[in-house]
């Protein structure tokens, strides 16, 4: 290979590295068929920071699961992943979330988002849209149940809004399993 080809090549990866860095949910590079994809607004420093130790957790206690965090613009962008399916999970705000479901981000047949609370985590919410798999989000309840940071505190509310996003039926499952096993 000559210097000049050599050089080719490597602008030629360069550039699609780069082109690639700013889009990492568009179709085709394999992410979504491989991963869960757990999305944060990248705004939001605490949602980013909660979806990057939500998808470690996930991908250390449930097998096979590959739980990775990715980050969009904000969360408009977040709740149009999750309409399209290039993302099953999100990382929102308590506020954000209750405005998706409340139809602020209407879907373009005007309806609200069919947002679904998968784990709270204080002030935030990991959630996915009412029909993801029951299975699916029991695990990752399971996973996430009593979540600590590494410092052994937990995620704090505060005096913020209440959720008006319902648990997700996967959700539901783990907590009365838990609260039946407790019981025993």
């Amino acid at each position: 290979m000559t210097r000049r080809s050599a050089l080719q090549v490597a602008l030629a990866m360069a550039s699609a590295s780069l082109l690639s860095a700013h889009a990492p949910l568009r179709q085709g590079n394999g992410l979504r068929a491989a991963e869960w994809l757990i999305v944060a607004a990248r705004g939001d420093d605490d949602a980013s920071r909660l979806a990057g130790a939500a998808a470690a957790l996930v991908a250390a206690r449930v097998p096979g699961s590959k739980a990775m965090a990715v980050a969009a613009d904000n969360d408009r962008e977040v709740v149009r992943l999750l309409r399209t399916h290039q993302a099953e999970l999100a990382v929102m705000s308590i506020d954000a979330a209750n405005e998706a479901l409340s139809g602020v981000w209407q879907t373009p047949r005007g309806a609200p988002v069919p947002l679904r609370t998968v784990a709270p985590f204080g002030s935030h919410l990991l959630v996915a849209f009412e029909d993801y798999p029951v299975d699916k989000a029991a695990r990752i309840a399971a996973a996430l149940a009593g979540f600590r940071w590494r410092d052994g505190s937990a995620p704090t509310r505060g005096a913020g809004p209440q959720s008006n996003v319902p648990l997700h039926p996967g959700a539901i499952r783990f907590k009365q399993a838990r609260d039946a096993y407790k019981s025993q």
